[in-house]
C-alpha cells in the first residue's frame, strides 16, 4: 500500500503534458493558461483489490494555498497528504505529507518538503531549487531517524520539478495537438537524482462517476522502471477534457492486487466543469 502513496502524487501531475511540451520547455517553462487557483482542493478515495474484492484503503488530498517566504516573496503553496483509513492503522499505517512552494508565474519549484511515515519506515527531506543557476540544494535527508545526507548540491536543467510541483505545472500545458500514442518527457528530481518521466496519450474516452458523466483524456504515465513500477505494469488516468484537467480516476496493477483512486470531492475549481455531459 505504501507504494501507492509514492505514485499518487507523481501520476496526478502527468495529466496535462502536451505534444508541444518540448517547445514550451525550451522557452523556459513559462505557462500562460493556469488550470487552477488558490483555494482549489481535490480529495481522492483509494481502493485496493485483493482476490477480486475492492476495499477502501486510504485517502489523498491536494490543496493550493498562498504563502510568503522569509525573504518577503509571495508564492504559491501546494500541499498534499496521503493517509490510510483508521481501521487499517493497526496493520500498516501510512501518513505522508508533501509541500512545494512555487513561483506564482512560472510554477517552478522553489522549496520542497517531504515527510513520510509508512509502517516502520520514516523519511524527511528538504530541497531548495535555484533555476537561475541550474542547481538544487539538498538541505537534509533523514531516514529512519538518522541523518543520511546534508548540504549537497546537484545540477538540474531549467525545467526540473519535484514530486508535487510536477502536479500543478503540467496541468497548465496545452495538450490539444498531441497525437494518440505519442509520448512526451518531463524532468523530475527525486531522492537525490534526476529522472526523465513522461506519459503516453491514449486518446479520449467517456467516464461515468458519482459526480456525473464526463468527457476525458486517457493517459498512461511512463514512470521509473525499478523504482515504483516494473516495466510491464501500466497505470492509466482518466482526466477531465476541459480547462481544469483534473484526474477523475486512476487505475494501476500491482505485483499483488491492484489499486484505484476516485475523485470524491472538489472545491474552488478555476473553471466550470465543461467536460461534464449530463448537466
Amino acid at each position: 500500500m505504501n507504494k501507492f502513496w509514492n505514485i499518487l502524487v507523481l501520476i496526478l501531475g502527468m495529466i496535462g503534458i502536451t505534444f508541444s511540451l518540448q517547445a514550451q520547455l525550451e522557452e523556459g517553462c513559462y505557462q500562460l493558461q493556469p488550470s487552477f487557483q488558490v483555494g482549489e482542493k481535490l480529495e481522492y478515495k483509494v481502493y485496493y483489490n485483493w482476490k477480486a474484492v475492492w476495499m477502501g484503503a486510504g485517502k489523498a488530498t491536494f490543496e493550493m494555498k498562498e504563502a510568503t517566504l522569509e525573504d518577503g516573496r509571495s508564492v504559491l503553496h501546494a500541499y498534499a497528504e496521503g493517509k490510510t483509513l483508521k481501521r487499517y492503522n493497526w496493520f500498516y499505517r501510512v501518513e505522508d505529507f508533501y509541500q512545494s512552494y512555487l513561483h506564482p508565474e512560472t510554477y517552478q519549484p522553489i522549496h520542497f518538503i517531504r515527510d513520510i511515515s509508512e509502517g516502520n519506515y520514516t523519511k524527511e527531506l528538504e530541497y531548495v531549487f535555484d533555476h537561475d543557476d541550474g542547481e538544487v540544494w539538498i538541505d537534509y535527508v533523514i531516514r529512519k531517524g538518522k541523518l543520511r545526507r546534508k548540504d549537497e548540491t546537484h545540477s538540474i536543467n531549467n525545467c526540473t520539478f519535484d514530486l508535487l510541483s510536477i502536479v500543478y505545472h503540467t496541468r497548465n500545458l496545452d495538450y490539444t495537438q498531441i497525437a494518440v500514442n505519442d509520448s512526451v518527457p518531463l524532468n523530475l528530481f527525486m531522492d537525490g537524482k534526476n529522472y526523465q518521466v513522461g506519459l503516453q496519450y491514449l486518446g479520449k474516452d467517456t467516464l461515468e462517476t458519482e459526480h456525473g458523466t464526463f468527457r476525458c483524456i486517457k493517459i498512461a504515465p511512463i514512470l521509473i522502471d525499478g523504482y515504483i513500477f516494473d516495466a510491464s505494469e501500466q497505470m492509466v488516468i482518466w482526466a477531465t477534457d476541459d480547462a481544469n484537467k483534473i484526474p477523475l480516476l486512476i487505475e494501476s496493477p500491482l505485483k499483488v492486487g491492484a489499486v484505484k483512486a476516485y475523485l470524491k470531492k472538489y472545491e474552488n475549481l478555476m473553471y466550470d466543469l465543461d467536460a461534464r455531459l449530463d448537466l
